[in-house]
């Protein structure tokens, strides 16, 4: 058996349901908080969440929490209410914490100096859906989803809408992370990771295994946190993504750090015929309404065969080629050595993360990839 734990996968999350909105000024601050400040907790589904803490600490994983969520949405900031989230963060032992953009209170800054306060170190994620200058509804500076080169209280921020299980929301979520890759100054670094939300692995609509490892891969070459959003009780569906998602030769790209998060280097018509794969698009449902909500931008364009790159220690560099159409034509594309960052060398050895296999080396300076439609292909280069 494989541990999930071992492998890497050593913090879960409590997310949207531990609440109770039944405060007694909805309209002031006062809906999921009491008059101290302190959180509302729904003691029928979580009646101890010190214990649960303490449970998922003595099975050695971390725990997090949700704060400032949708499920009541309070619409007024309140000092105290920041200040009783964050005593019980830390009076309940939680290590980690998401915080959401759908009450008000957005101020990262103030929220990372009061964890700070305690003593202990938290991991926090910014979930401000990608709204850069500000929070999208309460326009607070610092509530912006987007770091800048002197500004990150926050661990890893989300550079999107919320991902979902239709065919290619991952596909049009990753689109929203090429603004933090610069080449020479990226904002998604150490620390503060550019994050275009969990993973849907294992739940993708009408996708396949291959789509549901290429969204792992494509999570991998950017440096995103890896969160799996499954059911872990569906021991069905988990055991068809664990060759994948246990992977060391794909996780060792996404933990391995030699000056770039990975970036997107190339893109090619997957499919000569942009009309029918248009057709196809709208028909498998790539404007779903997440994604028009959210991700607007990315939802009128003909898929393309896409190319990103990742440096790795040594010298070496990951690979990651998408082919996202799904018009049932196998894709091929020929990228030179200077457009993957390769300039100086003359040939590279070949290694393919997913088979676990050498399969040769390139033919000079270039290299040439096929990629069967919603498949990957994930390659470790290594000059030679």
């Amino acid at each position: 058996k494989i541990s999930l734990v071992h492998v890497g996968y050593n913090r879960i999350g409590i997310d949207e349901g531990w609440e109770n909105c039944s405060g007694t000024d909805p309209n002031h601050g006062l809906r999921q908080h009491d008059v101290a400040g302190y959180p509302l907790i729904n003691t029928v589904k979580f009646p101890d969440l010190h214990s649960l803490v303490a449970y998922g600490h003595a099975h050695e994983v971390k725990m997090g929490w949700y704060l400032n969520g949708c499920a009541c949405g309070e619409r007024e900031e309140r000092t105290l209410n920041y200040q009783g989230d964050v005593k019980l963060l830390n009076d309940f032992g939680f290590d980690a914490v998401k915080l959401d953009g759908c009450g008000a209170a957005t101020n990262m800054t103030y929220y990372a100096e009061l964890m700070k306060r305690t003593g202990r170190t938290f991991e926090i994620e910014n979930c401000h859906w990608g709204h850069c200058g500000e929070d999208a509804w309460y326009h607070n500076p610092d509530g912006s989803s987007c770091p800048t080169s002197t500004w990150c209280p926050f661990n890893h921020y989300r550079t999107s809408g919320d991902v979902n299980s239709g065919l290619t929301s991952w596909f049009d979520n990753l689109q929203t992370t090429i603004k933090f890759q610069n080449v020479s100054a990226p904002l998604s670094v150490p620390s503060c990771w550019a994050y275009p939300d969990m993973m849907e692995v294992g739940r993708i609509v009408g996708g396949s295994f291959a789509w549901s490892r290429a969204h792992f891969g494509a999570w991998c070459v950017i440096s995103a946190p890896l969160i799996l959003g499954l059911d872990l009780t569906d021991t069905a569906t988990l055991a068809s993504i664990i060759p994948f998602i246990t992977n060391a030769e794909a996780i060792a790209v996404n933990q391995n750090w030699a000056g770039h998060p990975g970036r997107r280097v190339a893109e090619f018509p997957a499919d000569a015929h942009g009309l029918e794969a248009v057709m196809a698009r709208r028909e498998l449902g790539w404007h779903n309404k997440e994604s028009q909500d959210k991700n607007t931008s990315h939802n009128t364009r003909v898929p393309q065969m896409q190319v990103w790159v990742k440096p790795q220690p040594a010298g070496k560099l990951a690979v990651y080629v998408v082919n996202p159409t799904p018009s049932g034509k196998v894709a091929s594309a020929t990228v030179d050595f200077a457009t993957l960052g390769l300039a100086d060398a003359k040939a590279c050895s070949i290694r393919d993360i997913w088979s676990h296999q050498d399969i040769g080396s390139t033919v000079g300076a270039q290299l040439t990839v096929t990629v069967a439609p919603l498949d990957s292909a994930f390659f470790l280069l290594t000059p030679l």
